[in-house]
């Protein structure tokens, strides 16, 4: 079982170059880490561990910003105005 978890972790982390989006890239990343992270927490292989948790923890910190950033920026932005205005009476 944790054979099939290591390999889908190394596809989805192989795929990860093949993808342009950031955030698409970063999140193919955390999955495929995670994956590995606890195919090496199993077999106990202490590089293989901490060097996922790594790369799992920045790319998740990076995806936190990102979410961070579109919803701030999508809050700031102003509502459209009409561009009619009523006639004065």
């Amino acid at each position: 079982m944790y054979d099939i978890i290591s390999w889908i972790g190394l596809t989805i982390c192989i795929g990860a170059f093949f993808i342009k989006d950031i955030f698409w890239l970063r999140l193919a990343t955390l999955i495929g880490c995670s994956l590995l992270f606890v195919y090496y927490s199993h077999i106990a292989i202490p590089q293989g561990v901490i060097s996922n948790l790594l790369v799992l923890l920045i790319n998740a910190y990076y995806l936190l910003r990102c979410f961070g950033r579109r919803s701030s920026t999508a809050s700031s932005t102003p509502p459209a105005v009409n561009s009619q205005v009523a006639p004065a009476e």
